[in-house]
């Protein structure tokens, strides 16, 4: 069972790891344009039909649970929103592959260790407990490389497209914003972010009442996850209607494309809302209580393996030498073996 629970937190991971991909190919938009409809999808249409269509009296179980429950997770969900806006404009700035991975290495650390304090006493084994201390070295390890194989990317595309080693060394502008900028913005989203996991977690009482009031297995993350949802889209919906008065976008939802972009928001609302829910099933049903410890290294773990993969093939890696891709995946490896520890540790809990 808890094997299925690992394997479910990996597929979540996997689905949230592609959802920024479908933004790359919205033309003629700014990225509040693409970001506003990705969260209205994902935040709002998408988790209220779910909620409403498969939790019978879904208010009266709100008022069964208490409301410390549901405003802890609605704070969750608005700490997350803060975070989630970095996250796009970190995965913006340094690229899909690299941001995503600097984002959730720090996620996974702190993500991993806060729930272990709240646990009871003896829920982790100490070989559960080293097992899961190993794959977060190697995470955090795997982590450093990828990063470090940006930095080296970086540098490499800088002479690519200025011919000239010595423009690239001395800090000439090339078209992306620099990678210190990237760099602390996508630290900053790691730490806001792990917000969701202590959403899963804090909010599991959500879960189990709605389990009780008869919502099939697979349908729980649905109730649980709301509050979380609309908090942290109703900060990202502000902060994209900021940049709509500053920048003078929202007239660009009458241009061309809009159509096509509509789609690919709403594919990326799909892929992350489902990962999500997907990785609260995991935890509810197969590793209840310390699923947000060992699952969520694992889940991160998958969203950095296919948000790479699908950076390589979308070109985001395109003229750098082979010595950096060989940093790269090696990085990427590290990662997998994360989560082979992570999976072990939780033969031992």
């Amino acid at each position: 069972m808890k094997l299925i629970g690992i394997l479910l937190a990996f597929v979540g991971g996997g689905l949230q790891g592609a959802f920024f991909f479908p933004m790359k190919f919205m033309k003629r938009w700014k990225w509040e344009n693409g970001w506003f409809l990705f969260i209205l999808f994902a935040c709002f249409v998408l988790p209220l039909t779910l909620a409403l269509s498969t939790t019978p009296d879904l208010w009266g179980l709100y008022e069964s649970i208490g409301i410390s429950t549901i405003t802890l997770v609605l704070i969750f969900g608005m700490l997350w929103g803060v975070g989630a806006v970095l996250f796009g404009l970190g995965a913006d700035y340094l690229g899909m592959a690299l941001g995503i991975a600097i984002i959730t290495g720090i996620n996974v650390v702190l993500g991993a260790l806060l729930p272990v304090l709240f646990l009871p006493s003896g829920q982790l084994s100490t070989t559960s407990f080293l097992l899961l201390g190993g794959a977060l070295l190697l995470m955090i390890t795997g982590v450093v490389i990828v990063s470090m194989a940006g930095g080296r990317r970086e540098k490499e595309q800088q002479v690519t497209e200025t011919g000239s080693a010595e423009e690239a060394a001395s800090g000439t502008p090339g078209k992306r914003v620099s990678f210190r900028l990237g760099l602390i913005i996508s630290i900053a989203a790691g730490i806001f972010v792990p917000a969701a996991n202590f959403a899963v977690f804090f909010g599991q009482p959500i879960a189990e009442q709605a389990q009780l009031a008869g919502v099939a297995p697979y349908h729980l993350g649905h109730a649980q996850m709301l509050p979380f949802f609309l908090g942290g889209g109703l900060v990202n919906l502000l902060y994209c209607i900021h940049l709509f008065r500053k920048n003078g976008s929202f007239a660009l939802f009458r241009g061309e494309r809009q159509l096509r972009n509509t789609g690919l928001g709403i594919i990326m609302a799909v892929l992350y809302t489902f990962g999500m829910l997907i990785y609260v099933v995991a935890n509810a049903v197969y590793i209840p209580d310390i699923g947000a410890v060992i699952g969520w290294p694992v889940f991160l773990a998958a969203t950095i393996l296919v948000s790479n993969l699908l950076g390589i093939l979308s070109g985001e890696w395109r003229g750098v030498r082979s010595r950096t891709f060989a940093w790269l995946y090696s990085g990427i490896l590290l990662l997998m073996a994360a989560v082979v520890l992570s999976s072990l540790s939780s033969l031992y809990s």
